[in-house]
């Protein structure tokens, strides 16, 4: 076998592979075919250079269709390939590959085939594609399947993702859907799409729709019901719906007979057009109403043990006492009993956990029973993963906004609110940067890079606890739309978080994708009342500071009021605590009544660095809005005067400083006040543990269990001072000084 793969390895560089015959020291296993590859810059270096690697090619103006390339294998009776959606195949499991209901197509071409083009596949999806050599001598000759990777061992598989689709203009939207009804608006007319139309590049409506006497062309509605819910009953009149001109007339047609709490997928399309991924228009997914009922408690039963991802090693988990969630919410996203909006309870004190990342595409309240919180039972604790290795990675996960789609699914979820409360959540094993390697990369909250495109009405964090988030906290990415109309994280306390690198970086705290220009997740962004100690990361609100053609409709409002920061990102300089470099014109920042604290032990080495804001440009209408006022700090490691080592939000450079005149407040209230109180004589222990430069283990990682001493001194200093007096930082370090 040794002597086959070095002879793979050595003509890989060439299109046709000749058949070994050295059958003196064949085994069974090397009886086989050889292994033929896809084309890709893993197995060839050329990268782009290359004219022969497998991609996404435009046919016709639309870039969804690939040109699949492979190496030839002499002598051999052909090649079987198949392909399927990333989602469905990415564990890279042979036993997903051979499930037929993950499999899109499975064909066999000539052996003197060496390329294959497949067209009109979905839009902005991601395909992964396996191929194996056909022996002449039958099934137990043929090569082992090429392309089964996870996509970790990148050699081992092949991935493409289809290009975005052109403009599509609305043609249809919804009303809000009742328990088994929705009204289904339609508004074919041409010239209100293009006055609608709100991206910058040209829509070209024209071009790649039929337009006729002012109006698009579309003879069909049809409903079907989602991936989510694949059984919902759809009533035979709307499967497949002929549009007449008295709906054009109405405006509207009213689509009954659905099943409550139930996902359903509706378009208009085009008969005339042959390829179904352009003969629709905008596509709308509707999740009708259902009752929601008392909240229903997970009682705690505890998981002994747990299985590896490859099924088969056991892992002992049973000194963490915790109860696995991961099946109670995958069969809530799919049970439409349950309708959205449902409460799930925590027993207080017990913990659970979640073996893999969880996606939220439809929405629920988690949170710790409130008997059991006024009882004194303490909050439940969630772990987000870490609570074993796989190798030497720690196996941590995510929620993550939304879900990746299916074949079809190039459409928006909408979730009206995901809601965490009273809950203290970690991940056991997550490590920081160690000197060397950086650390975990987990998230509370992240999303798929092709992640489907989500709409979500409010999210509402309140009275929780997080440690051990190292990369970050809220991260959206990828190019779909995400829109957040409200969040809100309040009362929450963030701990030994960060330190995914050496120099505090890894995503911020809040990271926007910076990719689409419609998207906004910081319409109405509120932190209230929240703690961060010591936990280094790249800001705390950034959108990745890319200049974007926003369209007006999109503005950020921010607001940071009440929050305690104790050593906030400050391994290195260039951390501000916002970080949004350009800004959609009309927008409105609020940072209010917030305490900085920069402190550490006499034997900590380390400089502490700390920044306020980057902004360099307003976009637009060139304008925006400052609330900033009755901001301080304790009076140690100041610079010029002030808690910032760079970036003040009064400089005049790149900061709030240079359009000080729009602070509603005045000019005078961006600088951060100094308070005459040391961190020391305010707070209990205020200084964070630490290790040196140079020792054993991590380099600056500051490690804590709680923060259950760090509170205000019951002195007459720290009643005197204008911290307290005026109720500055977060509530709960003042409430036991009476």
């Amino acid at each position: 076998m040794k002597k086959i793969f070095l002879y793979i390895t050595t003509a890989l560089a060439i299109i046709s592979f000749n058949s070994c015959s050295d059958k003196d020291s064949i085994t069974e296993e090397a009886d086989r075919e050889f292994m033929t590859m896809f084309r890709t810059d893993d197995n060839t270096g050329r990268g782009d250079n290359d004219p022969y690697r497998c991609q996404v090619i435009t046919v016709n103006g639309h870039n969804n269709s690939v040109h699949l390339y492979w190496y030839g294998v002499d002598d051999c009776a052909g090649y079987e390939l198949k392909w399927a959606l990333q989602p469905a195949v990415s564990s890279g499991l042979a036993s997903d590959w051979e499930n037929p209901d993950n499999i899109i197509k499975d064909t066999i071409v000539s052996p003197d085939c060496l390329d294959m083009v497949i067209n009109n596949m979905e839009y902005s999806t991601d395909y992964r594609f396996a191929i194996r050599t056909l022996s002449k001598k039958g099934e137990g000759y043929h090569s082992k399947w090429y392309g089964y990777g996870s996509g970790r061992q990148w050699a081992e598989y092949c991935g493409l993702t289809t290009g975005n689709r052109y403009p599509v203009p609305e043609i249809i939207t919804q009303s809000a859907p009742t328990k088994t009804s929705v009204r289904i608006y339609i508004n074919p007319s041409y010239e209100d799409a293009v006055n609608n139309y709100t991206e910058s590049v040209p829509n070209e409506f024209d071009k790649n729709f039929e337009v006729k006497d002012g109006k698009f062309v579309m003879q069909k509605l049809t409903v079907k019901p989602s991936s989510e819910n694949p059984n919902a009953p759809v009533p035979d009149e709307f499967a497949n719906y002929e549009l007449s001109e008295a709906d054009f007339e109405r405006g509207y047609i009213d689509i009954e007979g659905l099943q409550e709490s139930s996902v359903y997928i509706i378009n208009v399309e085009n008969t005339n057009i042959p390829v179904a991924v352009d003969a629709v228009y905008n596509t709308l997914s509707v999740r009708t109403d259902g009752e929601v009922g008392d909240p229903i408690l997970i009682t705690h039963e505890v998981t002994p043990n747990d299985t590896l991802s490859d099924g088969t090693t056991l892992v002992d988990i049973s000194s963490y006492n915790a109860m696995r969630l991961d099946e109670v919410f995958t069969d809530y996203i799919h049970n439409n009993k349950l309708a959205e909006g449902t409460i799930f309870e925590l027993e207080g004190g017990k913990a659970y956990y979640f073996k893999n990342n969880m996606s939220l595409s439809k929405g629920l309240t988690l949170r710790t029973r409130p008997e059991d919180i006024a009882a004194g039972k303490g909050r439940a604790k969630v772990y987000l993963g870490g609570l074993w290795k796989e190798g030497t990675t720690v196996k941590s996960n995510n929620f993550m906004f939304g879900r990746q789609p299916l074949s079809g699914e190039n459409y928006t979820l909408f979730v009206k609110s995901l809601e965490f409360e009273n809950i203290d959540f970690d991940c056991p094993l997550a490590e920081h940067f160690n000197g060397t390697s950086n650390g975990t990369g987990n998230y509370f909250i992240n999303m798929y890079s092709n992640g489907m495109a989500v709409t979500l009405q409010s999210f509402t964090i309140k009275d929780c606890s997080f440690r051990r988030m190292i990369r970050g906290f809220i991260r959206v990415q990828g190019s779909k739309v995400k829109q957040f109309e409200h969040v809100l994280v309040e009362g929450c306390d963030f701990y030994d978080c960060g330190y995914y690198d050496n120099n505090g970086r890894g995503y911020a705290w809040v990271a926007g994708d910076g990719a689409q220009p419609k998207s906004n997740i910081f319409k109405d962004m509120v932190f209230r009342n929240n703690t961060f100690y010591d936990s280094p990361r790249t800001c705390m609100i950034t959108d990745n500071g890319k200049d974007l053609d926003w369209p007006t409709s999109i503005t950020y409002n921010i607001t940071i009021e009440n929050n305690t920061f104790v050593n906030f990102s400050t391994c290195s300089s260039g951390r501000q605590i916002i970080d949004l470099r350009y800004l959609p014109g009309g927008s409105k920042i609020s940072i209010k009544n917030n305490l900085f604290i920069l402190t550490k032990q006499s034997d900590d080495d380390r400089y502490l660095y700390q920044g306020g804001a980057d902004i360099r440009t307003i976009n637009g209408s060139g304008e925006a809005s400052w609330d900033i006022s009755n901001n301080w700090s304790t009076n140690t490691f100041l610079t010029s005067g002030q808690i910032f080592t760079g970036n003040a939000f009064n400089a005049t450079k790149n900061s709030f400083g240079k359009w000080a005149e729009w602070n509603v407040a005045g000019a005078s209230e961006l600088e951060v006040h100094v308070d005459n109180i040391s961190p020391e004589d305010l707070m209990t222990s205020p200084n964070p543990p630490h290790k040196q430069s140079g020792t054993t283990g991590s380099i600056n990682t500051h490690t804590i269990d709680n923060l259950n001493g760090l509170y205000f001194k019951n002195t007459s200093t720290v009643k005197n001072s204008k911290i307290y007096q005026l109720g500055i930082g977060a509530s709960k370090w003042r409430e036991s000084v009476k």
